[in-house]
């Protein structure tokens, strides 16, 4: 008897982990599947996963932010939301839930998931710019840019906050301070044409109207359409 007991709980043992490891391989199923765009394939993987496994926090998280990419949004803070009640410190959903919440021009409520995961990881890049976008978006210039500072001082070739913190700094009056920054986005990406459309326009508004056209010609080079309406329109 106490054999055969044993033996049946070997056997269920097993199945458990099986029905564990079944589900990982789910989970990683959906995550190739979401990175080839497979948005349907990857969620019924993941649809798969969280019948085996209802507390797999981070099914719900990619199960989130795949309906968020496909503009589910009610069905994609409902998933985030399980995602942070298993798991309350779950860096990447807060980071999900607070772009969403941003998305949905919530941008107090997203500060506050961005500031929950600068407490937790306080060198998280990502969340710095992110939270300066939507302190921007609020008209707090000031610390959208000391934000944006911070994301920079981390990571000194993030090239998105450089560009971000040239245009909020021209939004800002600080001409000199975006044009600078302008300089270095290209600088460190000179195929990044969206810097020298903005670098222009800013140069244009401060009557600088032949260096503007010159660096629209710069960005016509590098194939940007928006830069040859623009001189047809401003350089003639």
């Amino acid at each position: 008897m106490k054999k055969a007991a044993a033996f049946i709980f070997l056997l269920c043992l097993a199945a458990f982990s099986m029905a564990q490891n079944s589900a990982s391989e789910y989970y990683q199923s959906a995550v190739i599947n979401d990175s080839q765009r497979d948005y349907a394939a990857a969620l019924h993987d993941l649809d798969n996963a969280l019948e085996m496994r209802p507390d797999f926090d981070s099914a719900y998280c990619l199960q989130g932010c795949i309906n968020y990419k496909l503009g589910e949004y009610k069905l994609a803070m409902k998933q985030l939301d399980k995602a942070l009640k298993l798991n309350p410190n779950y860096v990447d959903a807060l980071n999900g839930r607070g772009i969403l919440k941003a998305q949905l021009k919530d941008y107090s409520a997203a500060i506050r998931d961005f500031n929950k995961i600068i407490e937790l990881k306080p060198f998280h890049v990502k969340a710095y710019y992110n939270r300066a976008q939507a302190k921007a978006r609020l008209d707090d210039f000031t610390s959208a840019i000391a934000d944006l500072d911070k994301a920079i001082e981390y990571d000194s070739h993030y090239v998105n906050a450089w560009y971000s913190r040239a245009y909020w700094k021209d939004m800002s009056g600080d001409y000199q301070g975006a044009l600078a920054d302008y300089k270095k986005v290209v600088e460190l990406d000179p195929t990044y044409r969206e810097a020298y459309i903005g670098m222009a326009t800013a140069m244009y508004q401060h009557n600088d109207k032949a260096e503007a056209c010159e660096v629209l010609k710069t960005a016509s080079e590098k194939g940007s359409v928006m830069a040859e309406e623009l001189i047809e329109k401003l350089c003639k």
